[in-house]
């Protein structure tokens, strides 16, 4: 089953970035409705051939309005599921990603963000100035993973203090998510394990909290990913 789903999933990517070439002449809600579309039939594909499905608790947090997602990062999945589960975000992603042929522009049609991590925050000086040039709206939730890499259970994570310059600036709350993706979608390419990722969304954080305040809150939230 994991083998016919690697040929299902790199043949509709293969035919949906090989109509990418006359997408990207489309308007941005237009592509934002495929490329949903095209993530959907993944999450899918993934529950149907692989066997791994999601149960989400404190669904009750989840709003319309614009929030700052910060999420611990163990496999690609989450990538997949956040992008269906909050509404028209953007991400933040590492710059070795602008690499990706065809990829890379269709992130940047959806108006995603290169960041280079080694600069640590002042690489999220760039998103207030794509906001201030109305390259990106204001109005959209943003979903960032502190942590910079894939982070397993097992592992100690550290977490980037960048994203508070986020939260300061834009005067936007955070919305803190765990999971344990991991647990089911191994880092190795093809081992993968059945089995029902746990997700918790947190209450949102208001603005108005300190630095030290922030990072000891979300480093207590990450923790969570042990009890999930």
């Amino acid at each position: 089953m994991i083998i016919l789903f690697y040929i299902l999933f790199y043949s509709w990517t293969f035919i949906f970035f090989s109509s990418f070439f006359f997408v990207r002449l489309c308007s941005f809600k237009f592509t934002s409705k495929i490329s949903k579309f095209w993530t959907k039939s993944i999450i899918k594909l993934i529950e149907s051939f692989l066997g791994i499905r999601c149960k989400i608790k404190g669904i009750e947090n989840l709003t319309n309005k614009p929030v700052i997602v910060v999420s611990n990062h163990q496999s690609a999945w989450e990538t997949f599921y956040f992008f269906i589960l909050f509404k028209d975000p953007t991400y933040v992603l590492k710059k070795e990603l602008k690499r990706i042929p065809i990829m890379n522009e269709l992130f940047k049609k959806l108006g995603f963000i290169f960041v280079d991590r080694k600069l640590g925050s002042n690489s999220l000086r760039v998103i207030l100035k794509k906001i201030n040039k109305k390259e990106i709206s204001s109005k959209r939730t943003i979903i960032i993973f502190p942590e910079g890499t894939r982070v397993n259970d097992e592992e100690k994570s550290k977490i980037n203090p960048g994203f508070f310059f986020l939260y300061k600036h834009l005067d936007m709350p955070i919305l803190p998510v765990v999971h344990n993706s991991g647990k089911y979608w191994h880092n190795q390419k093809f081992k993968k394990t059945s089995g029902e990722i746990d997700l918790k969304i947190f209450p949102s954080i208001a603005p108005g909290k300190t630095k030290m305040e922030i990072l000891k809150l979300i480093n207590s939230i990450f923790q969570e990913t042990k009890k999930v």
